[in-house]
């Protein structure tokens, strides 16, 4: 008789194989904001800008595809990645953010809210500072994938790699991320979804800093010590 563990195994295999689609679902939906339906060029918002950023986000995605399988695996691993543990408020925050990133497409597209911010001078410099946070999470990701991969109740302290340049390097390069998403397609929407996001993730900051504490002890001090949060040697 199969045991019960065996009966939800398909179930779960198809939860994981949502869980690692939905990312490239949604960049698919993105692109379709851009569209200009019933046109007779209904991809001229497609750019070189906006082609440059799907291009560079879908390398992101197929390269995050062996950590996000990880993660989605193993429900201990999901919770301490994704930090509900402990501050399960900002995980309904980054949901929310996730929904309004459509209308800096549709903006983009088809409303032209603040028409002065689409200067291919900040621009390029977006679509400059894009490229460099993506390298940053696929840095940071690199090392991530293998502390989540191995046994959590063993797992020792990063400070190796980006995580001896700032303590959080995952956040950092996810803000400069939105930064250059905010030059690169020239949306009010995207500063708005910038600013909200550094309110959110100080406060995620303070939340992990006080469970790595309880769960490192004095390691964390010294290792907080020697560190900047975000910015070398600023913050």
């Amino acid at each position: 008789m199969p045991s019960v563990s065996d009966r939800f195994q398909p179930r779960r295999t198809r939860s994981v194989r949502l869980a690692l689609l939905s990312p490239f679902a949604y960049q698919g939906i993105a692109l379709l904001c851009l569209r200009h339906w019933g046109s007779a060029t209904p991809w001229r918002a497609l750019d070189f800008f906006s082609g440059a950023f799907f291009v560079l986000t879908a390398i992101r995605l197929v390269y995050e595809v062996r950590f996000n399988r990880g993660i989605f695996d193993s429900r201990e691993a999901l919770r301490e990645a994704s930090g509900s543990r402990y501050d399960p408020a900002t995980v309904r925050w980054a949901n929310v953010l996730v929904v309004v990133n459509l209308s800096v497409f549709l903006d983009y597209g088809h409303w032209h809210l603040i028409p002065a911010l689409r200067q291919s001078v900040l621009q390029i410099t977006g679509l400059a500072v894009y490229a460099c946070a993506l390298a940053g999470l696929m840095w940071t990701d690199t090392y991530l994938v293998r502390h989540f991969q191995g046994d959590l109740s063993h797992r020792q302290l990063m400070t190796t790699g980006p995580f001896a340049v700032v303590r959080h390097p995952r956040y950092a390069s996810l803000l400069l991320a939105k930064l250059g998403f905010s030059l690169l397609l020239a949306s009010v929407f995207a500063w708005i979804v910038l600013l909200t996001s550094i309110l959110v993730f100080l406060r995620r900051i303070r939340l992990e800093e006080n469970y790595l504490r309880e769960v490192f002890g004095p390691s964390y001090g010294s290792y907080k010590e020697r560190t900047s949060r975000l910015l070398p040697g600023i913050y």
